[in-house]
């Protein structure tokens, strides 16, 4: 509870404030600069969160809107390669799931851990006397959950008393005491999550290739899954990705990796420190070529040099031919690479697309027009390799033209498309260049082997990074690195400042849960079942512990936008400073309430009060519309069900008389 720098009435029975709609407490994943935190706003749903959470919520199930095994469309896809007969891998161990632990585990988010307690509820009895009003004790009484125990739905306000205070139980209670609640599609399912059967087996038919190309792009800053959903349901993430490429090395695979950029999002120093840490992993995994995206390219370019230039002789992985750090005449980046690799010579070169480069506003880098910068490259290479690849950080549309302008590509990687790549191998229309999509979020790396095989010289693999591949220890050091810069940075080091809330002129500031306790008695011990009162811990107990990560810390705490990853003023700042402000608690949702409880403990007029009642008023319909949305979005909580989830953290307070 927060110290208040001045007195406060004594809290009586008759001071209970019903509220006039139902409430939720702290129902609260990717992210729209425009999705402001307007909880506390009766005309709040306008405020969408982020262009995926609206059409999760649009949808009614947030799983139907995961992104699903794209297949190319028959009106827009280029013409298919000759399809692939399976056969048998025998040198290719199988690659099974590995069992996650609750240590090795991505923080959780508060919201998808709502669920009832798995302790016994206590009973409560139906009060038949008849109510009344003058009595200071029912004036304020509260219904309890009513779908908690079956009882009846949402409608006319019955009256309950709130629930006695819980005793202790003796072991063979404890031991009748009723399972853990199962619901939902993802973790809280209770059905164990097979990633081959979700997401299918890989490398069917396939044996040792002459040359195995792994090709990615588009990590779009999700260094790892958030893991909110259950880390083994998600797919991605640095340790998966070394996985694989340690697996194929050591069945022996002669591998060349390239990605073809977009490592990163947003700015500032939290964004610097991904690109230094998706950087150094990549190095680690052994790739051979990378190109610029656009949302690196945004960086000071100090520091894309720190750690994209060439050292001495280590040659750089970047490539690039029409961008110049520092400009062109620095020649700080490579216009191509020549790889050996599997008895072949590789040539790789990598363009910035005209679109993109009108997104990118940084003195420091020089653009050239793609097809200008390849009419130089390409002759200088051609002639040497055996396999030429380009790597556009383009539209699919670009991407495609540029193939069709220089046929001399073999593979053309574009970073346009679908959210997953396709399930089978396409090529540029008229050509035959192979055409590779990366997919987003780094959620699925491609796999195109070479063999010595006329009927079927080129196999392609859609390869999701799921938990089938085994966490990578060399990668959990990088993550480790990471989340104790962050700590040492602090928020004022990573350049994160207080804003202030849309309804801090009426609302005021946050006064965090415990102060909501006993004029909302019921409704807090509703909360206080459910995993959003045990939000921060999840992030403390994680390894490593991700409770100075902003990205995390947003839906974890009170006071901060889920989305953007801010807090506002007087919001959660530290544990520290803010204890009373840890967790996901009914200002999460409901917004700050600090006035509101200053007009009650110091009897302000029934009109402020009324309203400042009425600010904090989020109804079931704005929260399965927007509300939770700001949380159980796409990257976090891809199975949330509101209709499955409301149930556990829905409680109704009685109505006022008019």
């Amino acid at each position: 509870m927060p110290t208040l720098a001045r007195l406060r009435l004594p809290r009586l029975a008759f001071l209970l404030i019903p509220l006039t709609a139902a409430m939720i407490i702290g129902c609260s994943e990717p992210t729209s600069p425009d999705a402001d935190v307007a909880a506390a706003l009766p005309d709040a749903s306008a405020s969408m969160p982020s262009e995926q959470a609206g059409e999760t919520a649009d949808s009614g199930d947030a799983s139907a809107a995961l992104p699903a095994a794209a297949e190319p469309d028959p009106s827009t896809s280029e013409t298919a390669a000759p399809p692939v007969e399976p056969m048998v891998l025998p040198p290719l161990d199988p690659i099974l799931p590995v069992p996650v632990s609750e240590a090795e585990t991505t923080p959780s988010t508060a919201a998808e851990e709502a669920m009832p307690s798995p302790e016994p509820e206590q009973k409560v009895e139906q009060n038949t006397e008849p109510v009344d009003e003058k009595k200071p004790e029912s004036a304020g009484e509260f219904r309890m959950n009513p779908l908690r125990e079956g009882g009846d739905p949402p409608g006319e306000a019955s009256t309950a008393v709130p629930p006695a205070t819980k005793t202790s139980s003796s072991p063979a209670e404890e031991a009748s005491a009723p399972a853990k609640k199962t619901f939902g599609k993802g973790k809280h399912s209770g059905i164990a999550f097979d990633p081959v059967k979700e997401n299918g087996p890989i490398f069917e038919g396939w044996d040792k290739p002459q040359l195995a190309l792994v090709i990615s792009g588009r990590q779009d800053g999700y260094i790892e899954p958030c893991g909110c959903a259950g880390l083994d349901r998600m797919k991605g993430g640095l340790s998966r990705k070394h996985s694989l490429f340690e697996r194929l090395r050591d069945q022996g695979w002669p591998v060349v990796g390239v990605d073809v950029g977009g490592l990163i999002k947003g700015f500032g120093r939290q964004a610097e420190m991904k690109f230094h840490t998706n950087v150094e992993a990549m190095r680690k995994m052994g790739y051979d070529a990378i190109a610029f995206g656009k949302t690196e390219l945004q960086l000071p370019a100090a520091e894309l040099v720190s750690v994209a230039a060439s050292v001495g002789d280590q040659q750089s992985p970047f490539v690039a031919a029409n961008v110049g750090l520092f400009g062109f005449e620095s020649e700080l980046t490579n216009p191509s690479r020549l790889l050996e690799a599997g008895g072949r010579t590789i040539g790789v070169t990598a363009v910035l697309g005209e679109k993109y480069q009108s997104e990118i506003n940084n003195a420091e880098v020089a653009l050239a027009k793609p097809a200008e910068s390849l009419k130089k490259v390409v002759p200088a290479i051609k002639d040497k390799a055996d396999l030429l690849i380009l790597l556009a950080h383009a539209t699919k549309e670009e991407s495609v033209a540029l193939a069709k302008e220089f046929p001399d590509f073999d593979i053309v990687v574009t970073s346009g498309g679908p959210p997953e790549p396709p399930r089978d191998l396409t090529t540029v229309d008229g050509t035959d260049t192979l055409l590779i999509e990366v997919g987003e979020k780094g959620m699925n790396a491609v796999v195109v082997g070479f063999f010595d095989d006329p009927q079927n010289p080129i196999r392609y693999q859609r390869v999701p990074l799921d938990s089938r591949f085994p966490n990578s220890s060399d990668m959990k050091l990088l993550m480790m690195a990471y989340q104790d810069e962050l700590k040492r940075q602090g928020l004022a080091g990573l350049g994160i400042r207080e804003v202030p809330h849309p309804q801090k002129e009426l609302s005021g500031e946050f006064a965090g849960s415990e102060e909501c306790r006993d004029c909302h008695k019921a409704s807090y011990d509703i909360w206080k079942t459910t995993g959003h009162s045990k939000a921060w811990a999840t992030l403390v107990e994680l390894d490593p512990p991700r409770n100075f990560d902003p990205e995390c810390i947003s839906c974890h705490v009170v006071g901060w936008d889920p989305q953007r990853y801010f807090p506002y003023e007087s919001g959660f700042l530290s544990e520290k400073e803010t204890p009373h402000l840890v967790d996901v608690g009914c200002e999460s949702c409901h917004g700050p309430a600090m006035n509101h409880v200053d007009a009650e403990l110091e009897d302000r007029s029934e009109e402020l009060k009324k309203k400042l009642r009425q600010a904090l008023v989020v109804t079931k319909e704005d929260a399965e519309k927007w509300q939770c949305m700001t949380c159980h979005d796409l990257d976090n909580s891809p199975d949330f069900d509101f209709k499955e989830y409301w149930p556990n953290v829905e409680h109704y307070e009685k109505k006022e008389k008019k």
